[in-house]
């Protein structure tokens, strides 16, 4: 296995300033990108998500300038890319690998010729080439297909391949556009977690573009949300989870829907916990007037908190909705519970749930 170990920096690896991006077309001009702000830092995990067309795709091209800003500014390890000469373009871009949703595999070329593909273009040595990318299929777990070809593969083991590919030159940076969208959930989660044991031993810095929630839950610590164009909202994903703010971030954490189910009405309600499904089905029906979510966290007890609840107050409350998810490793759970109209019953509610240490938000 090859590791490769980057250094730390106080300074973000990457970092984006009042970026524009606008396409003029004869008809009409389309503003892509509005004012996007955000920075990376060296060795993080990074998810951008939204649905399609909210200009995740064209922001992450911007990254690496195959796509040219409008105005702004990017900057890559203290490089800010549009200073750039384009020899010093070229030579930045190979410290930035990317694999794609497509894989963009070179059909006619075994799995190992494609991994040497660019280290050939880089100078590299027929021989150590090939030893390289020998190392690399072992990484990514397909020692045994190297003399394969792309058509031969699974979707899955055609973006390990992708993946390897993108480690050839060492790249201290590897961009994800989709890189999973078109991948079964197993060959997913197996993807993820090659890309966060990379990560863990290489210290590689991931940006991932997504329009699946899930996809950031199990793999990312920071988030950008974007939405027209825009950042909504963004930061360490635990955060946003337990206190989403925007609109987008309410959609995607309380409604449970992926971008692009944001305009579809709502599912088939989430499975609920036994005990949450038990109390469901043996609570009187309620007429509230107010709900609240409250997020079980890494610092609840097992203690039966609602059950409790209910005694003490002396009244029943409505669960709505239950559901536990694993964010970044970490089970967190939430609720949504409709509270009886009585204003003083409901301060007694809130008042107890956050005397037991959790997290307590009104929700529409």
């Amino acid at each position: 296995m090859i590791l490769i170990t980057k250094g730390k920096s106080d300074m973000p690896i990457i970092e984006v300033r009042g970026l524009y991006k606008t396409f003029e077309t004869k008809t009409n001009t389309v503003e892509a990108l509005k004012d996007i702000n955000f920075e990376v830092e060296a060795g993080d995990i990074y998810g951008i998500i939204g649905m399609s067309g909210a200009g995740k795709s064209t922001l992450v091209r911007c990254l690496n300038y195959l796509e040219t800003p409008t105005r702004g500014t990017v900057t890559v390890e203290g490089q800010e890319l549009g200073k750039l000469g384009d020899k010093e373009l070229r030579d930045l871009r190979s410290s930035i690998g990317m694999i794609f949703q497509g894989f963009n595999l070179l059909m006619q070329k075994t799995c190992l010729d494609n991994i040497c593909f660019p280290l050939l273009i880089h100078g590299t040595p027929k021989g150590e080439a090939r030893q390289k990318a020998a190392q690399l299929l072992e990484t990514v777990g397909l020692s045994d297909k190297a003399a394969a070809y792309p058509a031969q593969l699974s979707g899955g083991q055609r973006q390990r391949v992708a993946i390897a590919r993108a480690l050839a030159c060492d790249p201290k940076i590897l961009l994800c556009d989709e890189a999973t969208s078109a991948l079964d959930p197993q060959t997913t989660q197996s993807i993820l977690q090659l890309l966060k044991k990379i990560n863990q031993e290489t210290g590689i810095t991931i940006v991932i573009i997504t329009h699946q929630m899930s996809v950031v839950r199990e793999i990312c610590r920071h988030v950008a949300i974007v939405e027209n164009g825009e950042i909504v909202e963004n930061g360490l994903v635990a955060d946003i989870f337990t206190h989403p703010k925007s609109k987008a971030a309410r959609r995607l954490i309380i409604e449970g829907k992926d971008p692009d189910e944001w305009e579809k009405e709502n599912g088939a309600e989430s499975a609920t916990p036994g005990n949450a499904r038990a109390a469901d089905l043996t609570t009187p029906i309620l007429h509230e007037n107010r709900r609240i979510r409250i997020v079980f966290g890494t610092t609840s007890s097992f203690e039966p908190v609602i059950a409790n609840m209910i005694l003490t107050v002396g009244h029943p409350v409505n669960i709505l909705k239950a559901d536990t998810k694993d964010v970044g490793g970490t089970a967190r759970g939430e609720m949504i519970l409709g509270l009886p109209e009585d204003k003083d019953v409901q301060e007694k509610v809130i008042s107890y749930l956050r005397e037991h240490g959790l997290d307590v938000e009104e929700v529409d």
